[in-house]
């Protein structure tokens, strides 16, 4: 078998994915305030959530699940529940979190890809997308499909999302294929380093695809916010790095600002939002044009697909497996203990 490809059909397959996963999602219905843990790209999920909770006016919260065992009382007395988030549902980290809320008295979730999971039996309910399960090392399928799942539990009551959702899901096979056509092409040459550049329902996403480019190509990837780019990272851009701006309607102003000031920096420039985003605007650079139907902070399922592509292609053509990545394993499990 060629290199990667147990991963590229993962990458591949999230279109019929995203259908399945999305299509039997109740209402979220959590008390709050709600804190959602996870550890890695499980992390980067929580984030997206979060904010796409905290813009209906909801009161959710993300952090790493690191922070919630090593300071439980800091988030206790503020939350009233607890979402974990894990692919596998056997993370050490997950299991601790899980126990650590449920001694606290608190409502405890699980998302996960294994309905069977310890996980799933250490909190008062949770939601499983078995079909999502990428069973690699590296998550991508899993990801999107864990994120599309929550999304539609978030949207139930937000027509905008629920379009959202529903043009991304009939339009993913094709929007997939032209991700890899354009990773393939941005990959030619090789980069120097990649900055990914994304805020809002955007920061999980590009936090993700950097991980994915650290994970698949063991090279240099960096996930800033776009007005904080200016401050400190700016300086070290070149004409041999490739930026990828994660757009979205409501802070375009701002960057497309960013992205007109980067091009004079390096030719390899690209961005990634809805066709609103584009309307009126003279940027250049490299352009992928995601549908501008309903909400685009919903998008997000489908901004990273390029951004595993990329982490992909990058692997791939350095001789790399995507399939086995260095000194990686699917599960993180830690040594004796409990939390307390």
């Amino acid at each position: 078998m060629e290199r990667g490809q147990i991963v590229r059909e993962a990458i591949q397959s999230q279109g019929r994915i995203w259908a399945r996963a999305g299509a039997r999602t109740p209402a979220w219905a959590l008390p709050e305030p709600t804190l959602c843990v996870g550890s890695g790209t499980s992390c980067y999920l929580a984030e997206v959530v979060a904010f796409l909770g905290q813009r209906q006016g909801r009161a959710l919260w993300a952090a790493p699940t690191q922070d919630w065992i090593l300071e439980p009382d800091l988030w206790a007395s503020r939350v009233q529940s607890v979402v974990v988030l894990s692919r596998s549902g056997t993370t050490t980290e997950a299991l601790w979190a899980a126990e650590l809320a449920r001694a606290r008295g608190l409502a405890t979730w699980a998302v996960s890809c294994d309905p069977a999971a310890p996980l799933m039996t250490r909190a008062d309910g949770g939601w499983a997308v078995p079909e999502a399960h990428d069973h690699t090392v590296v998550m991508t399928r899993s990801f999107t499909g864990e994120l599309v799942l929550l999304e539609q539990a978030l949207a139930a009551a937000d027509p905008a999302g629920q379009e959202a959702l529903a043009v991304m899901t009939a339009e993913a096979e094709p929007l997939i294929e032209e991700a890899e056509a354009l990773a393939d092409a941005l990959t030619d040459p090789l980069p120097r380093r990649l900055y990914i550049l994304g805020a809002g329902a955007r920061w999980g996403i590009a936090r993700e695809g950097a991980l994915k480019a650290f994970e698949m190509a063991n090279q240099n990837a960096y996930a800033f916010g776009p007005l904080e780019f200016r401050h400190g990272p700016w300086g070290s851009v070149t004409p041999d790095d490739l930026v990828v701006v994660l757009g979205q309607a409501a802070y375009r102003e701002y960057e497309a600002a960013l992205v007109r000031e980067l091009a004079a920096r390096t030719p390899r420039v690209v961005t990634v939002a809805a066709a609103d985003w584009f309307r009126d605007q003279d940027v250049p650079g490299t352009r992928w044009v995601l549908p501008s139907a309903g909400a685009d902070v919903w998008w997000g399922p489908a901004a990273v697909v390029l951004l595993q592509w990329l982490g992909w292609h990058w692997a791939v053509k350095l001789g790399l497996d995507p399939d086995h990545p260095k000194d990686l394993t699917a599960v993180v499990e830690l040594g004796d203990g409990a939390a307390q």
